[in-house]
């Protein structure tokens, strides 16, 4: 089963033309999200679903050449073979059982591409067409001087209490258990991020630089995970604000353009280390456990440990 996560709009509809004139007896299933659904983010609510959708989905579709389309909406389609409407309801019914009352009924549409390649065909051009959409309200966000972007944020700081930021180095020392903070606008990203470090260690989420440098002053991480292209700001920006309030900061970049540049830059400004993407949950935490923070807590632990013990 193939995953498609860039321009999957696009790739959607190609796929499903082609398949018409081909293959017309495929199937497309189509995963409409939910609005209702509750979040821990909620800026990017929509992805909470597709991780554990996506594991379900491997179990259920035994056809390795299927693939599985991830709008940015995180409305999810399904280019296979032999997907029956019985075998639909019985998949629903163990979503159910499986992730929770999400009410999947009703939100799952079933097509045979040879026959509803008209309303497939609607329902692509309408993704695009919101998609592009997406894309210039992002492209404008960019647009802005980040001259501009960066008063928003000192104007934002200004509102803070002076205390959290004078106390910051403080208030990271003393605190017992380790605070992950990450900076991260995909939604998909988040969420597998999530996943990969929950129970392990606390995690601060925000999707854009403004909110990076707000919530970090808050939190006081003991780790920050940056990512460069952000929606509102340029990464190294944030980068150089945040060494600015906190010099101590140990910061590692995202990126998924590994470039000799990217990396120099990020070093040059004080960045400890850049990770591509994607990337593994092993790299993820090795890099957490390089922490200098993360280490004095951890030693401290282990010694307080050995004491009781």
């Amino acid at each position: 089963m193939q995953v498609i996560l860039k321009n999957a709009e696009e790739l959607l509809f190609k796929d499903v033309k082609n398949a018409w004139e081909c293959q017309p007896h495929l199937r497309c299933l189509y995963f409409k999200k939910a609005t209702n659904q509750t979040s821990d983010f909620p800026e990017n609510s929509q992805s909470e679903w597709v991780p554990p959708l996506l594991g379900e989905l491997r179990s259920y579709i035994d056809d390795a050449s299927s693939r599985v389309y991830i709008c940015h909406d995180s409305d999810v389609f399904i280019l296979a073979r032999s997907i029956t409407n019985k075998r639909l309801q019985e998949f629903l019914h163990h979503l159910e059982a499986k992730l929770g009352p999400a009410s999947f009924m009703g939100l799952a549409y079933l097509f045979e591409v040879g026959v509803d390649w008209p309303r497939l065909r609607t329902l692509c051009e309408r993704k695009i067409e919101a998609f592009r959409r997406f894309c210039e309200k992002r492209v404008r966000s960019q647009e802005q001087p980040q001259e501009f972007k960066l008063l928003c944020v000192e104007q934002a700081l200004n509102t803070v209490d002076e205390t959290l930021i004078t106390t910051l180095a403080e208030r990271r020392a003393q605190r017992k258990h380790p605070v992950v903070m990450v900076v991260e606008d995909d939604a998909l990203s988040q969420k597998l991020i999530s996943i990969a470090l929950k129970d392990k260690y606390a995690l601060a989420v925000t999707p854009d630089g403004q909110g990076a440098i707000l919530n970090y002053v808050r939190h006081a991480p003991d780790i920050l995970f940056l990512d460069i292209g952000l929606p509102d700001m340029d990464g190294h920006k944030v980068l150089e604000r945040l060494f600015a309030i906190d010099p101590e900061a140990h910061v590692v970049m995202f990126s998924g353009n590994g470039s000799k540049e990217n990396i120099l830059k990020s070093r040059e400004l004080g960045a400890k280390g850049f990770i591509g993407k994607p990337f593994t949950q092993d790299k993820l935490f090795w890099t957490i456990e390089r922490s200098p923070f993360i280490l004095a807590k951890l030693s401290k632990e282990a010694h307080h440990g050995h004491l009781v013990s």
